[in-house]
């Protein structure tokens, strides 16, 4: 049976376990052929398979990672008012600091052996691997590292007590900012394309304007109560502009302007191209209406929860830190399955959840790891 307390925000957990759905299927896309840059992909895609695997990349990324730091910043401003500095600093450096050191000497080789080894067929034992800088590395814990650097940030901002009182912001201020954000996103584009990523933090600065943007908007959100304005109505309207921009919108931009099928995505990527710029609004008006629009539709039909949504939702954080071995283990198992990739993608992607989400449970229950994932 459900359970319904309106002290607890049960359609935020219930986001959180969509998202990191939305982050293992991103990455199993992309082994199968999406667009985007992953440990292992297995082919390219091909039409018309590359336009529906492009549209669900892109769409992911227009609001996904936004949002998880939307999220992560509205509830350290909610933590850090029940707890002191050092006690937030504290359980901010045991719940980000330990799992990311882990990953960065464990579970990164140890998913680059599962690719040599299994898929790849090389001479290759773990334990050299361990030894070797060039198997370590953050992946996709860059989200991690930048919490903590944001932890920091935001420990020193709070020092001088700055509040923003401001109501919900009106429609046009919403898409004054994504048209912001898209043309700050397309500067840095010209010289910095899409797939470009820091050594070391991987940090992708071709798409970091709006994470910084939202984990700002984040704790103004907090502090002005932002996510009670957001009305089913209003959600509406901002999810079915996005599906306008997605489904209409995306092929306008990508065939009828840049002609992607005969040119390829290049122009797109960066560079000073009226297709980038062009990408980079698209990008950021799908972006914040989604973001939106998914707040007010899972607060109206989702803020309830059971114990299988709670389970996952006590284990989302363990599918995001341990799904890179896991997903590139299914590719491995499944390695010899020849069929067409598209479909490949789609039978195994419940299969890669499943596993992923089983095992951040097994994890979960281990009392050394309880309070940590």
């Amino acid at each position: 049976m459900a359970v319904n307390n309106p002290s607890r925000l049960f359609y935020i957990d219930n986001l959180r376990i969509f998202l990191i759905v939305l982050v293992v299927l991103q990455h199993f896309n992309i082994t199968y052929g999406g667009p985007g840059d992953w440990y292992y992909s297995e082919s390219e895609a091909d039409m018309p398979e590359l336009v529906l695997q492009s549209v669900f990349n892109a769409t992911n990324q227009a609001f996904f990672m936004g949002m998880f730091f939307f999220i992560s910043a509205f509830f350290a401003a909610a933590s850090l008012k029940r707890k002191s500095s050092s006690g937030f600093l504290k359980g901010r450096l045991i719940r980000l600091g330990l799992p990311l050191v882990f990953f960065f000497f464990i579970l990164n080789p140890l998913t680059i052996y599962i690719k040599l080894k299994l898929i790849q067929g090389k001479d290759y034992s773990f334990f050299d691997l361990l030894q070797n800088s060039w198997a370590w590395g953050v992946g996709p814990m860059w989200f991690v590292l930048t919490l903590l650097v944001f932890t920091c940030i935001y420990l020193l901002v709070t020092h001088f007590k700055i509040k923003i009182k401001v109501g919900f912001p009106k429609t046009w201020i919403i898409l004054a900012s994504a048209l912001f954000v898209a043309f700050m996103q397309f500067l840095i584009r010209v010289k910095l394309s899409v797939g470009w990523s820091m050594p070391i933090t991987n940090w992708q600065f071709p798409f970091f304007v709006q994470y910084v943007f939202l984990l700002f908007f984040g704790v103004v959100a907090y502090q002005n109560n932002w996510l009670d304005a957001i009305t089913f109505k209003m959600a509406k309207r901002w999810f079915l502009f996005a599906q306008a921009l997605i489904f209409v919108g995306f092929p306008l931009v990508f065939i009828a302007i840049g002609n992607a099928p005969k040119n390829g995505l290049d122009a797109f990527m960066g560079g000073w191209h009226v297709e980038s710029l062009s990408y980079a609004v698209w990008e950021q008006l799908v972006g914040f209406s989604l973001i939106i629009g998914t707040f007010g539709l899972f607060k109206q039909y989702f803020n309830k929860q059971g114990k299988l949504a709670k389970a996952l939702s006590d284990g989302a954080y363990g599918v995001y830190f341990l799904h890179p071995p896991i997903i590139v283990g299914v590719s491995a198992l499944f390695l010899h399955w020849d069929i067409n990739q598209l479909l490949k993608f789609i039978v195994l992607a419940p299969i890669a959840l499943l596993v992923c989400f089983g095992v951040a449970w097994a994890v979960k229950k281990m009392p050394l790891l309880r309070n940590i994932l």
